[in-house]
């Protein structure tokens, strides 16, 4: 199967909790939507029913590098 990676997707508020505890993690419900106001970037991936299936976001301080964070997938 093939799927795309979206930057900045619409996300809703509970997605990423969901994937979350789906592969084991603690939650976190407080930490979204604040990551997203403040990160520069995320990725995600939804599968053929819409479900988000993957997480990713780029965190930095606006200089010349970043790093990925919180990848979470469940392909």
């Amino acid at each position: 199967m093939k799927y795309s990676i979206k930057i900045n997707l619409p996300i809703s508020r509970e997605e990423v909790p969901d994937l979350r505890e789906i592969i084991g993690w603690d939650r976190r419900d407080t930490d979204y939507p604040t990551l997203f106001e403040r990160c520069n970037f995320w990725a995600g991936v939804r599968d053929k029913k819409d479900i988000l299936i993957a997480f990713g976001y780029v965190s930095g301080m606006g200089l010349q590098h970043g790093y990925m964070e919180a990848i979470n997938p469940i392909l």
